[in-house]
């Protein structure tokens, strides 16, 4: 299968965006300069993940440019892992010189999936996933993933509604909410329980959806154990505890996208 040449000439130019946005992060401090250091170490902690996806993006374009299914739904999966933290860094970052670089990115990622999705013949793909045997095992993963960071989520955000307090990440990183809780219990999460659920019964759209979350699991969970890294040399707080957990979520979905890849025609 193959997308659109403008569709992979995008994918390249998010790409150089998104290292140039990522090395200006890590070395410019003046971009950060008005965020808390909490919020400033998660973004350090993004800024190395993006650099990792963007490698991804050119790596996945060159072999999707070849036909491969396998890299297209690797292509989405970071694609995807693009548009959420430029969607944070557009709404909960201090206004700075890269802001058009974040709308930009956020922009083109999205205009690219679309229109690369909706140019796709589906049913077609069908052929590629008829020797998956490890459906259900990614099924089962993606849904613990999905229900465990729902709970973690609320077990934070219930009893400050209740007592009328503001969630203690909230007020450590100094906004006015939290975008990831929105991002996830509204959109990432919900779409892991979906997938989870179609997995399940082996339906078409979970196994396309399937490859790309756990891509996304990759690429986000890099960005949580550096941003763990991070605010250790930063001299703050940082558990050990939650980096062995994402670690460990990150490994497992390294293993299961690699098990599922190798069963894709």
């Amino acid at each position: 299968m193959r997308i659109s040449k403008t569709a992979l000439w995008l994918s390249v130019l998010v790409a150089f965006l998104v290292l140039i946005a990522s090395s200006a992060g890590l070395f410019l401090k003046s971009l950060y300069a008005r965020e808390t250091m909490s919020w400033t170490v998660q973004a350090y902690g993004q800024d190395i993940a993006n650099i990792v996806a963007a490698a991804a993006l050119f790596i996945a374009v060159y072999f999707v440019s070849k036909g491969s299914v396998k890299a297209f739904l690797v292509w989405m999966g970071v694609v995807i892992a693009l548009i959420y933290p430029y969607i944070i860094y557009a709404f909960a970052i201090h206004f700075n010189s890269l802001f058009l670089v974040y709308v930009a990115i956020v922009g083109l990622s999205f205009y690219t999936l679309v229109g690369s999705l909706m140019q796709l013949h589906l049913d077609n793909l069908q052929p590629s996933f008829a020797a998956t045997t490890k459906a259900r095992p990614v099924s089962v993963f993606l849904l613990l993933v999905a229900v465990l960071f729902a709970l973690l989520w609320l077990s934070e955000d219930i009893p400050a509604l209740l007592t009328g307090k503001i969630p203690q990440t909230v007020m450590e990183s100094g906004l006015l909410t939290s975008p990831v809780h929105v991002l996830d219990l509204g959109l990432y999460l919900p779409a892991m329980i979906i997938t989870a659920i179609l997995l399940w019964r082996r339906k078409l759209l979970g196994y396309i959806v399937a490859i790309p979350l756990l891509v996304f699991n990759i690429l986000t969970g890099i960005g949580i154990v550096a941003a763990q890294f991070a605010a250790s040399s930063k001299g703050l707080a940082a558990s050990l505890g939650v980096e062995l957990f994402i670690a460990a979520i990150v490994v497992v979905s390294l293993v299961l996208c690699v098990l599922f890849l190798r069963e894709v025609k």
